[in-house]
């Protein structure tokens, strides 16, 4: 899911070289770099792209082992209704592997990294890509995204998963969350 420029879908069809990769994202621009980049690597016939949201995935219930999202929760425009969707499309006992931005919890970290965020990565970034929207979107972003620890937990046990690892790093600015589809909990 959100699969942008296909950074993670090249590097999991290079680590688990039997698997077939599916690359989901809105982004007709984002999906054409990707496209780009697949092909330079040569993995053209291990990974399909696909334009479509997160909301509404085109595909049929209990389909995928596994759904990754790496920086992309965030901007998840339903997130109820496209955690119910990935849900739908894993298979028994599938795992969502959730890779976002989080709130450090040292107050001298959390400093810092707001410091870095709001000042300092907005004005390098648009220095190089002279584009402020998109470093000024991404602090923004971050800075609203209320889901991280505990309370992403909460909201995956609420759409049926069980949390059964989470793993912060760079000092909690990004946290992993591996979570199991839970097969008692039931959509109509």
């Amino acid at each position: 899911m959100a699969t942008g420029t296909g950074d993670l879908a090249i590097l999991l069809a290079k680590k688990f070289r039997n698997a077939s990769i599916i690359g989901l994202d809105p982004s007709e621009k984002m999906l054409k770099i990707a496209k780009n980049k697949i092909k330079k690597n040569f993995l053209e016939k291990r990974i399909t792209l696909i334009q479509g949201y997160s909301q509404n995935i085109p595909f049929e219930k209990n389909t995928f082992d596994l759904v990754t999202i790496a920086f992309g929760i965030r901007n998840f425009k339903y997130l109820h209704l496209s955690l119910q969707e990935i849900y739908r499309i894993l298979k028994p006992l599938g795992i969502l592997e959730i890779l976002e931005f989080s709130n450090p919890s040292n107050p001298y970290i959390k400093i810092f990294y707001h410091l870095y965020s709001h000042s300092i990565l907005t004005r390098i970034g648009t220095f190089f890509s002279k584009n402020y929207f998109a470093y000024n979107y991404l602090q923004e972003s971050i800075k609203y995204f209320s889901y991280y620890g505990k309370k992403m937990k909460k909201l995956l046990k609420y759409h049926g998963f069980k949390n059964y690892s989470t793993k912060e790093l760079t000092f909690g600015i990004v946290s992993i969350y591996l979570s199991q589809k839970n097969n008692s909990k039931i959509y109509f």
